[in-house]
């Protein structure tokens, strides 16, 4: 009888066991879990929805160290290949307007229900408690040992023991100790540390702008509603830029520059300031200002340029400090320290290279080791990307062990 451990119990463990067990049926599948139950990541997903693919996949979507591998594994990793595995195991499945794939009756616990029955149904065993903290292979078998001394033999395993921001398994040391390489891991969809004087009082403020970063020549953007805190920016503008700080290093200076009006243009910006003053040119900035941006903001932008306060009266402005205002409303600075810790992080950035798995996952390195999930470097953006991910590559990688043949 083939014996096919998976070492993680959330959504690419999930995947690979289901697709596993109904791909080489008789066979023993058994998920070993570290904690006392299975998926709890997944409950809190899209907000308790769970936000669980997305209709346009592609490579710019994520973030890795090797992006020409990435963009061949996605090839068997279509967009419409998650609500195919969900319709199979039962759940009904619609995008929203902007392609996010959602349960149709948005209840995260209805995912994981529907995982857990469809295990159930493949035959799959479960062992919760169960973390792995040894794998080994000996004349073709593996022997996977718990913390609890527990142990488990198998001739093929997948490694889905989640993220460093899961803070589940130690799935990376696992590959480590069979010779994998890791690109370095930091906490990815994680809100911003900024250094800014002004974020003290903009604390609790929400406003649409976009905001983007320069690190090692390149430049990303995004456009959506940021929010302020005492330590920096967050919302999901900030958290999809996260993804391309990597590991930061101390003597680097890397600055947020926030575009509090992203669909005009300079020119545009300028020219509604100066229309403003010219027609209301006895009133204060305050009032000549006033529904514009969030009054705090304002006063912030204004005390950047050393031209506050907003009582001060608007027909007292000089051109060159109406540019100005106008240039920083456009492009705002702030300094980036870092990112929140590991706690805040939704998805872990590095992982196991992608030029050390074949085609099916299965690691280059051993035979019937196959890797999935966030085990791997890839990291998605907002959106359902990152879970996409999981369930496919956990498929994947499931389908190929079922089919491995052993001696």
């Amino acid at each position: 009888m083939k014996r096919i451990l998976i070492v993680g119990g959330g959504a690419a463990g999930l995947a690979a066991a289901i697709s596993a067990a109904k791909t080489a049926r008789g066979a023993q599948v058994v998920v070993l879990e570290g904690q006392d139950r299975l998926g709890k990541k997944i409950l809190a997903t899209g907000n308790g929805r769970c936000n669980l693919g997305n209709q346009h996949i592609l490579p710019a979507h994520y973030e890795t160290r090797c992006p020409d591998r990435l963009r061949m594994l996605l090839k068997s990793m279509p967009a419409e290949a998650t609500p195919r595995f969900f319709e199979q195991c039962g759940l009904l499945c619609t995008p929203d307007e902007e392609g996010r794939l959602y349960p149709y009756c948005r209840q995260a616990s209805m995912v994981l229900d529907v995982l857990l029955l469809a295990l159930r149904q493949a035959g799959a065993d479960v062992e919760t408690g169960a973390r792995v903290t040894e794998l080994t292979m000996k004349d073709g078998v593996f022997t996977a040992v718990a913390a609890n001394g527990m142990r488990w033999r198998g001739d093929a395993v997948i490694l889905a023991a989640g993220g460093k921001a899961a803070a589940k398994q130690e799935g990376y040391a696992l590959a480590k100790a069979f010779g994998h390489h890791m690109a370095p891991l930091y906490p990815c969809l994680v809100p911003l540390r900024c250094a800014h004087p002004a974020l003290k009082g903009l604390k609790g403020i929400r406003a649409h702008c976009g905001v983007s970063i320069e690190r090692s020549g390149r430049r990303m953007s995004e456009v959506g509603e940021l929010q302020f805190t005492e330590y920096g920016i967050s919302g999901i503008p900030a958290m999809q830029l996260s993804r391309g700080l990597g590991s930061l290093q101390a003597e680097e200076h890397i600055c947020a520059r926030i575009d509090f009006f992203p669909e005009w243009d300079l020119r545009q910006v300028h020219e509604m300031l100066c229309a403003r003053i010219r027609t209301r040119a006895g009133e204060t900035l305050e009032t000549v200002f006033l529904g514009l941006v969030h009054k705090r903001l304002l006063y912030a932008v204004l005390k950047s340029l050393s031209a506050a306060p907003l009582s001060r009266p608007a027909a007292a402005l000089q051109d060159e400090e109406l540019r100005a205002l106008a240039t920083a409303l456009k492009d705002w600075p702030m300094e980036v320290t870092g990112t929140l810790s590991w706690e805040h992080a939704q998805v872990t950035g590095g992982g196991v290279v992608l030029d050390e798995v074949d085609d099916c996952l299965q690691s280059r390195l051993q035979p019937g080791l196959y890797l999935a999930g966030e085990m791997l470097d890839v990291a998605g953006m907002c959106g359902g990307y990152n879970l996409h991910w999981a369930w496919c590559s956990g498929i994947l990688a499931g389908t190929a062990a079922a089919r491995r043949e052993t001696k």
